[in-house]
This record gives structure tokens, C-alpha cells and sequence, in this order.
């Protein structure tokens, strides 16, 4: 993306995680980032692009804080910080939080977004599984557990506990990261 390009893909964001995925419009996006409506439809022709392009920039914002986050103090500590980042814990933490609700929720009924949401839902589980294979070779994974049965719950995990805590009272939020830290310890010894 150019920096135009990333500059309105940020002002979709936060349009969609303040006012919700329906209201983006070339309008409501321009406002937001100050840039005429003629720009805006210059980088992204349609609607469909603006949204595309939102889902797009915040998942390379959460790999980018995923990948800074990650560490060498063993499997469910490395992972329960990287995953912390998914969390709507606060600023664009919160906002790529309430983009991924939205877009769950929207790719439930419109299938030209389901694929591109399936997709990126697979490559979370892929690195998770990568995560997973090296623990269960080193011992760490629960009993009964594999790569591939763990990985879905891990995702279930993060998605069901931003789901739950995107928009709860400061003191149910606070909660968050022990909820993720004890769901951990279910699936990896250490």
C-alpha cells in the first residue's frame, strides 16, 4: 500500500470500529481521514474496495504487533504475549478488534468477503499450528491434543474472548488476559 493508500485503509478502520461496518462509505472515509472523497475513490474505486482494504491493513497491523511481541520464555508464554495483541484491550488494539468481529460477522452473510475472511482465519491457525508442532516435539502439548485439534481452539479462544470483552466495562476488560492466560494452560504445559 502506498501511503495514501494506508492512510484511508486506517481511516476505514477506525470508521468501522466507531461507527460500524455498514456506515463505510468514500463519504464517511474521507471525513474521517481528511482526504477528499475524489482520493479516496481514486485508490479504491468501489465500497467493496475501502473494505477490502481495511480488513487488509489491520491484519498487517496485528501480524506487526504479533511479530514484535514474540519471544523465547516458552510456549504458552511466547504465545499468551503474541495473542495479547489480538485482544481489544485498548487503542488499535481495540479498533483491529472490532474490524475482525465486524468482518466475522459480515462474512457470515455476504460470500465475496467469506473467502477472503476464511482465508485470513486460516493463516492465523497455520502459524498457531506452526507454534503447536514445536511444542508437542518438545513435550509441552497437552495429552489427547495435536497441532491440528489445538489450533481451533486456540482461535476460538482469542475470537470468543474479543467477542465477549470488545465492548464490557473497564473492570470485565481488565480480566481478559487471565481469561487467555488459563485457556492456555489447558491446551500447553509451559
Amino acid at each position: 500500500m502506498t501511503p495514501a493508500q494506508v492512510t484511508i485503509a486506517e481511516a476505514a478502520i477506525r470508521v468501522i470500529a466507531q461507527q460500524g461496518f455498514d456506515v463505510v462509505s468514500v463519504r464517511t472515509v474521507a471525513q474521517e481521514s481528511g482526504i477528499s472523497p475524489g482520493t479516496v475513490q481514486y485508490h479504491y474505486k468501489t465500497r467493496r474496495d475501502l473494505l477490502l482494504a481495511a480488513l487488509t491493513r489491520s491484519v498487517e497491523r496485528q501480524t506487526e504487533r504479533v511479530m514484535a511481541a514474540r519471544g523465547e520464555n516458552g510456549y504458552r508464554a511466547s504465545l499468551a504475549r503474541t495473542l495479547r495483541e489480538l485482544l481489544p484491550l485498548q487503542g488499535v488494539r481495540r479498533e483491529d478488534a472490532a474490524v475482525w468481529v465486524s468482518f466475522g460477522a459480515a462474512a457470515s452473510t455476504r460470500d465475496w468477503l467469506a473467502s477472503v475472511y476464511w482465508r485470513e482465519m486460516q493463516n492465523f491457525h497455520e502459524g498457531v499450528r506452526d507454534v503447536l508442532r514445536r511444542a508437542q516435539e518438545d513435550g509441552r502439548l497437552r495429552d489427547g491434543l495435536t497441532p491440528d485439534t489445538a489450533a481451533p481452539l486456540i482461535t476460538a479462544l482469542v475470537n470468543g474472548l474479543t467477542l465477549d470483552h470488545l465492548n464490557a466495562p473497564e473492570p470485565v476488560r481488565a480480566s481478559t488476559e487471565q481469561a487467555l492466560d488459563l485457556g492456555l494452560t489447558l491446551i500447553l504445559t509451559d
